[in-house]
């Protein structure tokens, strides 16, 4: 590692430890980026990720106290050399939490601080913040505060300040992780526009069908080591994917699945466009039809698996009938600074539902559910749950009746071990002390965390108190769950757990609401889904009839997962509910 190699970034890592922990977060780590890169850090909860980007960027060992044996090189300049502000020309670094990275009173300050502190001129900073927030299409934001701003908006914020700084070397700890689909993707686009202008990317990343069409190579970690460093297509064309718990694109699945059947292409694919063509040129019988609904016509699927539904278990019908567990009848609010959030809403929720609401950032989801336990004031129009008027409860009361997650975790987590969060809500109302032990270890036995009882809340991983939050809800027996993003932070294998326990809440008779951007899992878990946009509710459907309504679900804003793309672009039956259908379809196209 010398002055003047062809590498960008080269790091050798023997190990680092955070102090007092007992195991080291990294270990054996060899790695090197050219200039020009586009690379994707990949790899299961607590597999170093996050810890690798502190170490390539300089924050341990010089803000984080962190034991580094080992050297990184950026530029050919030693890291360990250069205090941090001698760091920013080199490189740019975004946080996973984005509200760490904000500190000003507005958006305007937040994104000048950088290049003032490299003082610059007053012209230059002024272009390098409306550029960079005009690339993130926050401009509007200018003059707003830093403390008002959703978690989708301050993360294109903190990407605004990174862009200012111009660094030749961008490392983004997950930096889309709270944007809804279509932010993601716009996100992407625009790193990818900065990687082809020449900036070298480095991205963590668990949603791999965001980045597969951009990323040159792909980095997957394992307990603090690179167990993978291959180009992108070599590591998707690797047979033991579903090994690594990672979330695989479904381009790439489908082309593992018809692989496996006899059908073989040159490449794999990564995007539906390049599945399109892969099928087209690869395909040896030019009568395949890949536009046209003779496409699987001979094979019908079911819809969406029973949580999505068919007719026996679509959760519009008997609505007339049922009486319904919530009851919100135009509902209209306004913030104190006149944004309008919700504009004549009307929703009703039947007991036993699994209910999904999706729509872009500032759609007014989040809002709508402070509603649901009194954290809002509903005049204009009403909410009633289980029959009662919750304008009329207190936040206490309507808890009962509403268990509420927050987005993180650890604005509800304040108890000093795991076995007292569970418990607290059970002592406050004075259950006797035998039953609140066996309730309690019942609570954390089912989210796997009874051998955790008496650690710290804030020793476990983002994914533990996510489930160490559902229990501490769930012990109090609510008949209605309310969580508010519950995959973000998590690795595909932790977001399937947090599913389950909600799939098994509501099997066990509770009714479920999601308020989510993974629409995976909504098509996964979901009986139902409530689309919304600007504050009003725009589509109310079964699941298994989202894909019939494609053009309508993409004009408000939504980004629909990978598959009903493929879906549509292979103009398929819209029951084709997921890959191996869509497999199936094309393999019958085939034999016609």
């Amino acid at each position: 590692m010398v002055e003047g190699s062809p590498e960008l970034v080269q790091a050798q890592i023997k190990s680092a430890r955070y102090y007092a922990a007992p195991d080291v977060a990294l270990k054996d780590v060899e790695l090197s980026i050219r200039p020009g890169e586009f690379v994707v850090i990949t790899g299961p909860a607590a597999s170093g990720k996050s810890t690798l980007c502190y170490c390539l960027t300089g924050v341990i060992p010089h803000s984080i106290s962190a034991e580094l044996d080992g050297e990184v090189f950026v530029a050919g300049r030693r890291l360990r050399d250069l205090r941090l502000a001698e760091v920013a020309p080199l490189l740019g670094f975004v946080l996973q939490a984005p509200e760490n990275q904000l500190f000003s009173l507005s958006v305007r300050e937040d994104v000048s601080f950088g290049p003032e502190n490299l003082c610059l001129p007053i012209d230059d900073i002024q272009r390098r913040v409306m550029a960079s927030l005009a690339f993130t299409g926050m401009t509007e934001y200018l003059e707003r505060g830093s403390d008002q701003l959703s978690g989708g908006e301050a993360q294109r914020v903190v990407l605004s300040c990174l862009l200012a700084l111009d660094a030749p070397l961008l490392v983004l700890d997950q930096p889309a992780a709270e944007l809804d689909p279509e932010g993601r993707r716009h996100v992407y686009q625009n790193l990818h526009r900065l990687n082809r202008e020449g900036k070298t990317i480095v991205v963590v990343e668990d949603r791999l069908g965001d980045v597969a069409g951009f990323a040159s190579r792909i980095i997957l970690m394992q307990s603090g080591s690179v167990v993978r460093d291959e180009p992108i297509r070599a590591f998707f064309a690797r047979s033991d994917l579903d090994t690594f718990g990672i979330r695989i694109p479904d381009t790439v699945l489908l082309h593992h699945y018809l692989q496996e059947r006899g059908v073989n292409s040159r490449v794999v694919p990564l995007t539906v466009e390049e599945v399109v063509e892969g099928l087209a040129r690869d395909t040896p019988t030019p009568t395949l039809p890949l536009r046209g609904s003779e496409i699987g016509a001979e094979t019908p699927h079911p819809p969406l698996p029973g949580k999505g539904g068919g007719e026996s278990d679509d959760p519009l019908s008997g609505r007339e009938t049922a009486a319904p567990l919530i009851e919100i009848s135009h509902l209209s609010f306004s913030y104190p600074n006149g944004a309008r959030a919700l504009d004549d809403v009307s929703l009703s929720c039947r007991a036993g539902e699994f209910v999904a609401i999706i729509g872009e950032n500032g759609a007014g989801k989040t809002t709508l559910a402070k509603h649901l336990i009194g954290l809002l004031p509903p005049p204009p129009g009403t909410v009633v749950v289980a029959g009662k008027d919750v304008s009329q409860l207190s936040v206490a009361r309507a808890s009962r009746l509403v268990g509420y997650l927050f987005q993180d975790p650890d604005y509800q987590i304040f108890n000093g071990s795991v076995f007292d969060e569970v418990a607290f809500g059970l002592r406050a109302r004075k259950v006797p002390k035998d039953q609140v032990e066996e309730e309690t270890m019942a609570a954390l036995g089912r989210s796997k965390l009874d051998h955790l009882r008496n650690e710290h809340p804030y020793t476990l991983s983002r994914g533990q108190r996510q489930r160490l939050a559902l229990a501490s809800t769930w012990v109090l027996r609510p008949p209605i769950l309310l969580v508010d993003e519950p995959s973000t932070g998590l690795d595909h294998r932790e977001a399937a757990d947090l599913m389950g326990l909600l799939e098994e809440f509501r099997a066990g008779g509770g009714t479920v609401l999601i308020i989510t951007h993974d629409l995976e899992l909504v098509f996964e878990y979901a009986q139902r889904v409530v689309v919304m946009r600007r504050g009003t509710i725009r589509l109310d459907l079964p699941t298994a009839r989202v894909q019939e309504h494609f053009d309508e679900v993409s004009a408000a804003g939504v980004h629909l997962p990978q598959f009903m793309h493929l879906v549509a672009a292979l103009a398929l039956p819209p029951a084709t509910n997921d890959v191996p259908a869509i497999g199936e379809a094309v393999l019958a196209g085939l034999r016609r």
